[in-house]
């Protein structure tokens, strides 16, 4: 294993709907400790982070646009990856 997965990383976090208006963001750089992060662990950071509580336990996260729906998944990121939070959308 390269000692490299334990240096940090730079990915974009990008934020729609719910999350949008509680981050105050559309877009951000965001800062990790490792390449290497299981998927709740990182939803969990980046919830905390971006006062996300309320709608945490629906957002659905989204590497490269590719939906993460394994919350036990160990994620491996390269430098610049995008990672959206989507929420719940309701229509009428």
């Amino acid at each position: 294993m390269s000692s490299s997965n334990n240096q940090p990383i730079n990915v974009r976090l990008l934020f729609f709907a719910k999350t949008r208006e509680l981050a105050g963001v559309n877009a951000t750089p965001y800062q990790l400790r490792s390449r290497n992060i299981v998927v709740s662990d990182l939803l969990e950071k980046i919830c905390t982070d971006f006062n996300l509580q309320l709608v945490r336990n629906h957002i659905i996260l989204a590497v490269n646009e590719r939906y993460c729906d394994n919350l036990q998944e160990v994620l491996h990121l390269e430098e610049e990856d995008e990672i959206a939070l989507i929420p719940p959308i309701s229509g009428g």
